[in-house]
């Protein structure tokens, strides 16, 4: 896992999107009330939930925010794919590492989990890059394949920065997979370009569903050598 030491100079929302994605987590505080929400700053008469990406920042503020209050650690996934759809229907905002500065602009929960789609894709390079490999699965038949969520008819491989996060996936009908650590060199060179002639798309780190990036292997590459 990548260091989560942040920039300083970075915003409240940077930081906390790049904590997030890093880590793969961010927290919430729980009480009798649900998801611990305030007044929004940016629109009167709405509320708005409030996000930490540390989960001491959270433990600090959980007393003064919620009754009977507990820490609600949201995975990634379930964040972009539930939580932040959730508060976009209920028409809420969301207030991240709130506390910092309580009079801090709020967020639009949508915009919100397509930045950390984004952000999640940006973890992936670093850590690639950092380990100079990616992971993958694969079986007798060839490499796990997923089916596209946003192009019909077409297929994506996904792949992982980390080895822990692809072994987690062995299951089910992949349950007989095996790991396979491929060099990034060989990766970018090989890999990318034998889905690109066979029409495929890459999904790095698949976040799950429909949430997932997939990108054309073309995208990918050129993230890696900028």
């Amino acid at each position: 896992m990548l260091d989560t030491a942040i920039n300083s100079d970075l915003s409240p929302r940077e930081r906390f999107l790049e904590r997030v994605a890093a880590q793969g987590r961010a927290f919430a505080v729980s009480g009798e009330q649900g998801l611990a929400r305030v007044a929004s700053h940016s629109a009167r008469g709405h509320e708005s939930t409030l996000l930490w990406s540390t989960r001491a920042e959270a433990e600090s503020w959980a007393p003064l925010v919620a009754t009977n209050s507990r820490i609600k650690e949201l995975s990634l996934n379930a964040l972009v794919v539930d939580v932040l759809p959730g508060l976009a229907k209920l028409d809420r905002y969301v207030s991240v590492d709130w506390g910092r500065d309580t009079q801090a602009p709020d967020f639009d929960p949508s915009d919100l989990a397509e930045r950390l789609r984004l952000a999640s894709l940006d973890a992936f390079v670093r850590r690639a890059k950092a380990e100079g490999r990616v992971w993958t699965l694969e079986d007798t038949y060839g490499p796990a394949m997923l089916v596209s969520q946003i192009r019909s008819g077409q297929l994506y491989l996904p792949a992982w920065a980390e080895r822990d996060a692809a072994e987690a996936r062995i299951e089910g009908p992949w349950h007989q997979m095996e790991i396979m650590e491929i060099p990034l060199t060989y990766f970018i060179e090989q890999k990318l370009t034998w889905l690109a002639e066979n029409g495929f798309l890459v999904g790095p780190d698949p976040i799950g569903g429909a949430a997932t990036l997939e990108l054309t292997p073309e995208d990918l590459r050129a993230r890696f050598v900028t």
